[in-house]
């Protein structure tokens, strides 16, 4: 089943911030890698992968590695692995921020492909700690051109997996990233087909899909690892400073169009436009994340941690993984063996609420109805309104402004007129229909012409 996560944009020609015209690999820098069979995205939906459980449990130990059949287990268990944590996606609105990859240049075509508060080498890095200690680092994925060039240039991706100082027990041969017919990312020894191909497209923006209107303005929420700039119609993006007696929410405006918010803190984003393709965020900088630990020696590879910068005392929390495919399983000596694959945050213990809007009409944050909290989003643990009213109208006849002009607006004006309370509210901007600062029986003869339909004014 596929899964569609989050994530990016490209290059603009006519159309301000249209999707990308050039699709090539020109060095460090945001890219997004689209498929050349299935037009799907890859993008980074865990960091579930450990060289640990590949050889101990899939492999039989260094013993069984030692074997082809032991070598073939961890191999398997090494794709379930990736499958797990890389998840393609369809993606033509460039709206999921989990496929916008940050590839770091090492030397010649080697690259470090950094995201969603991981990276390729903090995922492969590790070591096995047996009889002798095998390390597994240095992993970097090889990126090659084969055919075309510009935007047709396609490119092929393979990743060494083996042991940098005892390659007998830990090699498992090169590797080529490929999306098969169901739609899932696996690793293959070969490279002809086209479904192992990719094109890569530069990325200078992606954009925002509000989720929910409020007076004329609309809105979401987003936490992503790296440093980005609002732009075209994201007016202001917010953070959650704390709650009031009241339930009102004090907040914090952190950014406005044209600047920019912290890598990893998330925020509510202020939209004037309903429309994605209106509303950008720019990357700025690397993104931050879990650097590898060569001195790791059991577990496998270190566990990327939710890496934040938040603003100081943000109320608003989120992740960058929300992964529930499930237990994995793969064959191992003894049988049968599984490993969990889920990386999510539960809506529930406690409760999470979402952007929305609360029983009394207005934006803020109630209870999420979703089982888990979704990628790059962010949430608070307690609900709340914003302070922004509606603003008042004043419709001319509308003296108790209930919203309509009918009997009960001149009964209540002509109570006014003698000096008596009415029930209710008492409007006297819509009570002066002739606008001349007075309030009389003219202004009581001119909303009876507008019940009758006969008003001249």
């Amino acid at each position: 089943m596929k899964h569609t996560l989050q994530n990016l944009c490209a290059v603009a020609a006519a159309l301000l911030f249209a999707l990308p015209a050039a699709s090539q690999l020109s060095g460090t820098g945001y890219y997004r890698f689209r498929n050349a069979a299935h037009s799907d995205y890859i993008s980074i939906a865990n960091d579930k992968f450990n060289y640990h459980t590949c050889i101990s449990t899939a492999g039989g130990n260094l013993s069984g590695m030692m074997t082809s059949a032991g070598k073939t287990r961890a191999l398997e268990c090494a794709g379930k692995f990736l499958e797990t944590d890389i998840h393609m996606i369809d993606d033509p609105d460039c709206i999921f921020p989990a496929s916008v990859i940050y590839a770091k240049k090492n030397t010649g075509n080697q690259y470090n492909l950094i995201g969603q508060g991981t990276s390729l080498l903090t995922l492969t890095t590790g070591s096995y700690a047996g009889t002798l200690t095998i390390r597994f680092n240095q992993r970097y994925i090889t990126i090659q051109s084969v055919s075309g060039s510009g935007a047709n240039t396609l490119y092929i991706a393979s990743i060494e997996l083996k042991s940098a100082n005892y390659s007998s027990y830990g090699n498992l041969g090169t590797r080529y990233f490929v999306e098969n017919e169901d739609g899932k990312f696996v690793i293959d020894e070969g490279y002809s087909a086209e479904a192992a191909k990719w094109y890569i497209e530069p990325v200078t923006h992606f954009n925002v899909l509000p989720e929910v209107e409020y007076l004329g303005k609309y809105y979401t929420t987003i936490k992503v690892p790296f440093k980005f700039q609002l732009s075209g119609q994201v007016l202001n993006a917010y953070t959650i400073k704390g709650v009031n007696e009241d339930g009102t929410l004090e907040y914090e405006v952190v950014a406005t169009t044209g600047e920019s918010v912290p890598a990893g803190t998330p925020v509510v984003l202020e939209c004037g436009s309903a429309d994605a393709a209106d509303c950008q965020l720019i990357p700025l900088e690397a993104p931050v994340f879990t650097a590898p630990d060569e001195s790791v020696t059991s577990g496998g590879a270190p566990t990327a941690t939710d890496v934040t910068v938040p603003t100081e005392d943000n109320l608003l929390a989120g992740t960058y993984y929300c992964n529930t495919d499930g237990s994995m399983t793969f064959t191992k000596p003894s049988g049968t063996g599984s490993f969990n694959a889920n990386h999510n945050t539960k809506s529930t213990e406690p409760q999470k609420y979402v952007i929305g809007i609360t029983e009394s009409g207005k934006l803020g944050f109630v209870p999420a109805t979703s089982s888990f909290m979704p990628a790059n989003k962010a949430w608070m643990e307690t609900p709340g309104e914003f302070p922004w009213e509606p603003a008042v109208t004043h419709t001319p006849g509308d003296v108790n402004h209930d919203k309509v002009v009918d009997v009960d607006d001149v009964t209540c004006l002509i109570l006014h007129i003698l000096g008596n309370e009415s029930e209710g509210e008492f409007c006297p901007t819509c009570a002066d229909v002739f606008t001349d600062d007075s309030i009389n029986v003219d202004d009581v003869t001119a909303i009876i012409s507008i019940i009758l339909g006969t008003n001249n004014q």
